[in-house]
C-alpha cells in the first residue's frame, strides 16, 4: 500500500525554514514556529525532514551554495580592493533584501549557546573559516602580483574582512538599512586604495 502523496512543496517549505532560521537563529526557531511557518503538520515534518537539525542542515547546504557562488564572483575581481567591495556589497544586498529574514544564516545561527547544538555551531564556524581561507588565498595572490590595493598582511586582512562580514550581517539583522551599510562598506574599502 502506497503512502499518501506529500501535500506540500518541499522546496518552498525549505525556503520558508531558511528565512525563519535567518530571522531567529537555529535555537531561536522553535519546532512549533517551523511547522506553522511551513504550513505542515508535525507528522509531515518528520516524514519529510526527520528532525529540526536535519532540516537545518538541508537549509545550510542550500545557503552555502549561494554563499560560495558569491565568494567565487568576489575572488574573480581584478584587485584586492574590488574583491572586498564585491563581497561586502553582495552580503549587504542579500542581508537586507528580505523584510523579516535580515542578516546571514552563518552568523545568526552561530549564536548557538547550548551544548545540545555544538555540532551545528561547529559546522557554522567551519563554514565561516572557508570564507576567511578563500580571502587569505586571494589576498596572498594579490600580494605576489604586486597589487597595491592590499593595505596589509593578507592573512590579517582576510580575518578583518571576515569580521566585517559578520558585522554587516549583525547590523542588517538589527534593522540597519542598505544605504547605511554601504556608507560603512565604502569607508572600509577606501582603506584598500
Amino acid at each position: 500500500m502506497a503512502g499518501r502523496p506529500r501535500q506540500f512543496d518541499i522546496e518552498k517549505a525549505t525556503e520558508t525554514a531558511l528565512h525563519l532560521f535567518i530571522e531567529k537563529g537555529y535555537e531561536g526557531a522553535s519546532f512549533a514556529e517551523l511547522v506553522k511557518a511551513m504550513g505542515i503538520s508535525p507528522p509531515s515534518f518528520y516524514a519529510a525532514f526527520g528532525s529540526k537539525e536535519a532540516l537545518f542542515r538541508r537549509v545550510l547546504e542550500r545557503y552555502v551554495v549561494s554563499a560560495r557562488a558569491a565568494m567565487r564572483e568576489a575572488v574573480a575581481q581584478p584587485t584586492a580592493r574590488e574583491v572586498v567591495r564585491h563581497l561586502l556589497t553582495a552580503l549587504a544586498t542579500a542581508a537586507t533584501s528580505h523584510p523579516t529574514a535580515r542578516g546571514c544564516l552563518l552568523v545568526q545561527s552561530a549564536l548557538v549557546s547550548s551544548d545540545n547544538s555544538a555540532d551545528v555551531r561547529d559546522d557554522l564556524r567551519l563554514e565561516r573559516e572557508v570564507t576567511t581561507a578563500a580571502l587569505a588565498a586571494r589576498f596572498r595572490e594579490a600580494e605576489q602580483r604586486g597589487d597595491k590595493t592590499l593595505p596589509g598582511n593578507p592573512n590579517a586582512m582576510a580575518r578583518l574582512t571576515s569580521m566585517i562580514l559578520s558585522g554587516i550581517a549583525t547590523q542588517a539583522a538589527s534593522g540597519i538599512e542598505f544605504e547605511a551599510l554601504m556608507g560603512a562598506i565604502n569607508a572600509y574599502v577606501d582603506q584598500f586604495s
